[in-house]
């Protein structure tokens, strides 16, 4: 992670307000650079890509998991924002993934089972057609980093696990 880094986030954890209002600061600071230099490359990104950063929010998805296969990776989320929809995300991928882990302090980390997508920052790698390099923060403490040509998205209507209202979209038969 280049701009919302572990160290930066765990500035957000303090308890003294003058860490605190510095913390908020740089983070604001970061998200500005960022956003410049997405402004920049987005006109690049190949279909799925452009498709996933215009309709998707990830922050806070749960990961219900995540594999490798030949030369694909998967990632299937369930999405934070209404209706909750699954998601699976099949990056068609240039190098085999990595995956740093314990990158966030352990009082950071989220513990079991249920793991969420915190952050993630796009890169364009240079060469014609450019690639991509995806880090991806997880709860957890991991971050994947997924150098990809692109990115198939499928999008379906939960049913398990539920939607977060508790009532499947769906009839139900006596």
């Amino acid at each position: 992670m280049r701009y919302f880094t572990p160290a930066l986030i765990g500035m957000g954890q303090s308890s003294d307000d003058q860490v605190l209002n510095e913390q908020e600061r740089l983070w604001d600071e970061a998200g500005d650079r960022y956003t410049a230099y997405l402004d920049t490359v987005r006109p690049a990104f190949p279909p799925g890509l452009k498709y996933l950063d215009e309709r998707y929010h990830l922050h806070d998805a749960v990961v219900s998991g995540m594999g490798q296969r030949d030369g694909s990776f998967i990632v299937v989320l369930q999405l934070d924002t209404p209706p909750h929809s699954l998601l699976q995300l099949t990056y068609d991928l240039a190098d085999p993934p990595t995956i740093a882990k314990d990158v966030l302090p352990a009082k950071l980390r989220s513990n079991g089972y249920h793991v969420e997508w915190q952050y993630d920052e796009i890169e364009q790698l240079p060469g014609s057609p450019p690639t991509w390099l995806q880090s991806i923060l997880l709860s957890n403490g991991w971050e994947v980093r997924l150098h990809f040509r692109d990115v198939q998205v499928q999008e379906a209507q939960a049913i398990l696990p539920a939607p977060r209202t508790g009532q499947p979209p769906v009839s139900q038969s006596a």
